[in-house]
């Protein structure tokens, strides 16, 4: 048994460093990393994938589901966060204003708070928890917000503490390891060795 954590593959705004809107796709780049993603799981035993439905980890799904033979059940619980009319700007600009979109107490308009985004993220671990225990091996790709609020609320990382600040960067296409039993103890955190020598292996930019 086992459960998988992945991080959608790189996107165009990923890489220059903008918010990013639902529908953003997979660049060139991030469609390699998922291809080469899939390649390293390709035998895992997956037996269901749950995914969010927005273009990037859809996109990052789909190979997988290929490799694994079965179909990606889509889930909006895991979505990114909702940055609202924050989305589409870069960083930069919004770091030139002041704006500090990661801050604790920081809401953006038309967009959600930490505590809502944290209570949808419970929700999305429910229904994990429950897909575990139906299929024992199960894949969920979703975005790095979500992989970082699920390692810092339901998951041991007890034996990754000297690698975890507050917001830990998930890397794209990243694979993160648990154990599929409480304590959900964390086997392998973000590791995106199936990319070294690719060429489609990225730096860490803003998670959303």
């Amino acid at each position: 048994m086992s459960l998988l954590l992945i991080r959608h593959g790189e996107t165009a705004l990923n890489r220059d460093r903008v918010m990013q809107p639902a529908d953003t796709p997979l660049s060139e780049q991030g469609v390699a990393q998922a291809r080469h993603l899939a390649g390293r799981l390709r035998g895992a035993g997956i037996r269901r994938i749950l995914a969010s439905d927005m273009a990037r980890a859809r996109m990052t799904a789909e190979p997988i589901a290929e490799a694994a033979g079965v179909d990606i059940e889509f889930d909006p619980l895991l979505h990114e966060r909702n940055f609202g009319v924050l989305r589409g700007q870069r960083f930069i600009d919004l770091e030139s204003q002041g704006i500090e979109p990661f801050a604790e107490g920081y809401v953006p308009p038309e967009g959600e708070s930490w505590e809502v985004f944290e209570m949808r993220v419970s929700r999305a671990w429910a229904v994990i928890q429950e897909a575990v225990a139906d299929a024992g091996d199960l894949a969920v790709v979703t975005h790095g917000l979500v992989c970082a609020t699920l390692l810092r609320n339901h998951l041991d990382a007890s034996d990754h503490e000297t690698q975890i600040g507050r917001l830990y960067p998930f890397r794209n296409a990243s694979l993160t390891c648990i154990e599929p039993l409480p304590p959900w103890r964390v086997e392998l955190l973000n590791s995106t060795v199936h990319l070294d020598g690719s060429g489609a292996k990225t730096p860490v930019y803003g998670q959303a």
